[in-house]
Order: C-alpha cells, then sequence, then structure tokens
C-alpha cells in the first residue's frame, strides 16, 4: 500500500508534505468474497430491501 503523508494544522490547512511512503502487507489479504461488503447505500445498490 502506498501513501501519502501530510502534516495539518487544527483548521485541516497542510503544513507540510512528508512525502510517499510504502507499507508493506504484513500477512496476505482474503479474497474479496471473504470479508462482508459495506453497508453505504453506494455498495448496496440494486440490493432487495429486508424488513
Amino acid at each position: 500500500m502506498t501513501l501519502r503523508v501530510y502534516t495539518v494544522d487544527r483548521h485541516g490547512t497542510v503544513t507540510s508534505d512528508r512525502g510517499t511512503i510504502v507499507v508493506p502487507p504484513t500477512v496476505p489479504l482474503p479474497p474479496g468474497d471473504v470479508m462482508p461488503r459495506c453497508a453505504c447505500q453506494h455498495c448496496r445498490a440494486g440490493e432487495q430491501v429486508s424488513r
């Protein structure tokens, strides 16, 4: 995973750009169908509503 790192003040203004860092995975990621899907409306669009 690659992350861009910034330092910000309490108002959210970027005060310094610390550059890009690479974070190596510590364990292999599981297949996408193993993890539950997000519950947001965008990800659940088109599904039936259960009552």
